[in-house]
C-alpha cells in the first residue's frame, strides 16, 4: 500500500478545519484533531484520521452534537457522573478525564463515569494525560456490539478496551492500551481500506464461520481475546463505563452513543513518588534484561514501541495510506473546503 508522508501539525490544522466547518467550536476541534493525529503518530492508525469521514457523516446526520453542554450530573468529590450531551467522543471524554485528573490530585483517587458520549478514540490519550500530572491513569469505554458471549452466536458484547498508564523516570511512561477482542475492530477497517485480507482467528462472518475478509468480519463478529476471558473482561468494563454511568450498555449499544470511565490514583498517597519511580525502574530493567528467544532482538514494555514511533514521526512525518488521504480530500470537497 502506497503512503504519503504528512507533517503532524499540518494534519492537525486540516482536521480541525474540517470539524470547524461542521460548527464544532475551535477549542473542541483542536482537541479532537489533536487526539486523532496523536493516534497516527503512535502507529494506532485504526483510531487515527481514518475515522474522520465517519465522524463527519455522523455530525452531518445529527448523530453527534457539535456544540454540546457537558454537565456534571452527580458530584461526591472523588466520584462523579458526567453527561456528555452527545458530543464528539474525544471532546466529552477529554472533559471527563480532566475532571478525574483534578479530583485525583485533590482526593488522592477519583473516578468519573461519563454517559451520552460517542466513540472517543484511543484510551491511551487519556491515561497519558493523567501520568503527566504524576498520577496513574486508568480508562475504559464501551464499544458497539461486535462480539458474542462465549457459547453464543448472538452479538451482545463490545470489544471494550482498557488503558492503564504509569509514571516512570524514562522519557516514556508505561502505557497499556488494548481491546478485549484479539485485535481492535479498527484494524479490520484499515485492512479493508488497503484491500488486504485478515488472518484467520481475528473475526467470524455473519454465519459464525472464521473469515479472512475484513468486510465480512465487520458484518459478523470479532473474536474475544483469550476466548471466555476476553468476553468476561469486556462485560466487566461495560459495567464500569455503561451501567455505572447510567448510559448505554449491553444490547443498548446497538444504537449510537457510548460511555466511558476514568480512574486516577495519586501515587504519593501510597508511597513517596521517588520510591515508586525507583521500583518502576527496577521492574523495567528486569523486563529488558529477560532472556531472549531466537529471532528476538529485545524485550519491550507497554508503550515503549509507540513512543519510539511518535518520536520518529514527529521528526519525519506521519505515513498515511493513500486511500486515507483521498478520503480526507473527498470530505473537504463535500464541505467546500478549498
Amino acid at each position: 500500500m502506497s503512503t504519503v508522508k504528512v507533517s503532524p501539525e499540518s494534519l492537525r490544522v486540516r482536521i480541525a478545519r474540517i470539524f470547524g466547518q461542521l460548527c464544532v467550536p475551535d477549542a473542541d476541534a483542536v482537541i479532537a484533531s489533536g487526539h486523532l493525529v496523536e493516534a497516527d503518530l503512535r502507529g494506532v492508525h485504526s483510531h487515527g484520521v481514518i475515522r474522520v469521514p465517519t465522524y463527519v457523516k455522523e455530525l452531518r446526520a445529527g448523530l453527534i452534537n457539535p456544540r454540546p453542554t457537558i454537565s456534571i450530573v452527580s458530584d461526591h468529590g472523588g466520584q462523579l457522573v458526567v453527561d456528555g450531551d452527545n458530543a464528539l467522543g474525544q471532546v466529552a471524554a477529554n472533559h471527563a478525564n480532566e475532571i478525574a485528573i483534578e479530583r485525583g490530585r485533590t482526593h488522592g483517587m477519583a473516578a468519573v463515569a461519563l454517559r451520552h458520549s460517542n466513540h472517543c478514540g484511543t484510551m491511551a490519550y487519556y491515561t497519558t494525560r493523567a501520568v503527566s500530572h504524576g498520577l496513574i491513569g486508568i480508562a475504559t469505554t464501551n464499544a458497539g456490539i461486535n462480539m458474542t458471549p462465549s457459547g453464543s452466536s448472538q452479538k451482545l458484547v463490545g470489544n471494550n478496551p482498557i488503558s492503564i498508564a504509569v509514571p516512570s523516570t524514562r522519557i516514556w511512561p508505561l502505557v497499556l492500551d488494548m481491546a478485549t477482542s484479539l485485535v481492535a475492530g479498527g484494524k479490520l477497517d484499515v485492512a479493508r481500506a488497503r484491500g488486504e485480507s485478515i488472518p484467520i482467528g481475528w473475526a467470524r462472518d455473519a454465519d459464525g464461520q472464521p473469515t479472512t475478509d475484513p468486510t465480512l468480519g465487520r458484518a459478523g463478529s470479532l473474536e474475544p481475546m483469550g476466548g471466555p476471558k476476553g468476553y468476561g473482561l469486556a462485560v466487566m468494563l461495560d459495567i464500569l463505563a455503561g451501567v455505572l454511568s447510567g448510559g448505554r450498555f449491553g444490547a443498548g449499544l446497538g444504537a449510537p452513543g457510548s460511555a466511558q470511565f476514568f480512574l486516577t490514583l495519586d501515587v504519593t498517597r501510597f508511597m513517596p513518588l521517588d520510591a515508586f519511580l525507583e521500583r518502576i525502574d527496577q521492574l523495567i530493567d528486569q523486563l529488558h534484561a529477560a532472556t531472549l528467544i531466537d529471532g528476538v532482538e529485545r524485550v519491550y514494555v507497554a508503550g515503549e514501541i509507540e513512543f519510539g514511533l511518535e518520536e520518529a514521526r514527529n521528526r519525519d512525518g506521519i505515513p498515511l495510506d493513500v486511500p486515507v488521504v483521498e478520503a480526507l480530500d473527498r470530505v473537504e470537497a463535500e464541505l467546500g473546503i478549498g
